[in-house]
């Protein structure tokens, strides 16, 4: 697992809402097979956990973020994105990112997995307070 920054000032989550730039909008409650994932947390003992899901998504295998928390308190917020890079993750498309406050599930949209080794997803989540705790897996 990597920590520190690891998302693009510019990205948001209309780069892949609405079914923009080939990301499938999901359900936030959406699960599929967790492949990798971490957990980011605070110093007040608030704690989230993410992880990157794959699954079929109409007919299609597709991989997305996931992320969950069950013991945030005072209305923390928290985020998850997901990266998509056709290179190896020499570069990437940012998917999010998703915000979620309190507790509860958060997924990003969807992205087609690919037979091509070149096709690699890295799922990263914050904890947003002072400071700001953030955390991404190693691509996959």
């Amino acid at each position: 697992m990597v920590a520190g920054p690891a998302s693009s000032a510019h990205a948001s989550a209309a780069d892949c809402s609405g079914n923009a730039n080939g990301f499938t909008d999901i359900p936030d409650n959406r699960t599929g097979t967790a492949v990798n994932g971490g957990a980011v947390s605070n110093s007040w003992g608030n704690a989230a956990h993410f992880a990157q899901h794959w699954g079929y998504v109409n007919g299609v295998k597709m991989g997305w973020g996931y992320l969950s928390a069950t013991s945030l308190h005072g209305g923390i917020r928290t985020q998850v994105w997901m990266d998509v890079s056709n290179d190896g993750g020499m570069n990437w498309i940012q998917c999010g990112p998703f915000e979620m406050w309190g507790n509860g599930t958060r997924t990003t949209a969807a992205y087609p997995m690919s037979f091509l080794a070149s096709r690699k997803f890295r799922v990263c989540a914050s904890i947003l307070g002072d400071p700001n705790e953030i955390a991404c897996h190693n691509w996959w």
